[in-house]
């Protein structure tokens, strides 16, 4: 069941997804972050979730834990599952560490306990955002002899089509974004999952590598993806 859709009829850069049964925290978010430039969607429970994302994407989603039928856990991994680019931050009344464990184990980018501060939430949401790669667009990208195609997760060079992972189109989204800058590891880390640090570097490393032949670089001489020795990584697109 729908409520409360779009206060503004002007188009705002960014579109949340609120998921809660609480009707008077969705009037109380809806009148914070629409005057923040927020387009605000509203859902009671989770069984539209599919059918919106599908619909209307949205560039972040609040799910609260507790919700009528299947709890927002079980949400929270179907939107993990067929939406991996798409933020979430969980919502709860629970302050138990076990819940916010489970819920960072399942995929969610964020966890704030009821009740909050607007001013805090809306915070967490531009962190969030700021650190999120934008959604994969129809536009094709050239990035030398290939043709990049975000959209469908796919290269195409010498009429041969090569498919990307999920993750090898976020990475290349993300350098086409920054191109012929230097991308440390942190900065890759916290753009593709919001965390610095991750114990997956090496795993970036292997991503790179495989985008690499993907693009046809040779690995000693690459013409695309550099490695900057200490520093990062840099994409040149024309090579």
């Amino acid at each position: 069941m729908s409520v409360n859709q779009d206060l503004h009829q002007n188009t705002p850069s960014r579109q949340i997804l609120l998921v809660d049964d609480d009707i008077v925290l969705h009037a109380l978010l809806q009148e914070y972050l629409t005057a923040h430039d927020y387009r605000i969607h509203s859902l009671l429970n989770g069984e539209e979730i599919d059918v919106f994302c599908q619909s209307s994407p949205p560039d972040l989603v609040l799910l609260d834990i507790m919700l009528p039928g299947k709890d927002g856990l079980h949400w929270l991994g179907w939107i993990k599952k067929h939406h991996p680019h798409l933020p979430v931050m969980l919502l709860s009344a629970k302050k138990s560490a076990d819940e916010r464990l489970a819920g960072l184990e399942v995929g969610a980018d964020d966890y704030l306990t009821k009740p909050f501060h607007p001013k805090e939430l809306l915070i967490r949401i531009q962190n969030i955002i700021r650190h999120t790669p934008n959604k994969p667009s129809n536009n094709l990208i050239t990035i030398g002899d290939n043709l990049f195609d975000p959209l469908h997760e796919k290269l195409e060079r010498d009429n041969t089509v090569i498919k990307l992972t999920t993750q090898e189109t976020c990475l290349l989204q993300f350098f086409y974004q920054n191109a012929g800058q230097i991308l440390t590891r942190d900065a890759i880390s916290h753009a593709l999952s919001g965390n610095e640090h991750l114990p997956l570097n090496r795993s970036i490393d292997m991503t790179i590598n495989r985008l690499r032949k993907k693009l046809g670089d040779d690995a000693n001489d690459p013409k695309h993806l550099h490695t900057i020795w200490r520093k990062g990584y840099r994409l040149i697109l024309d090579a």
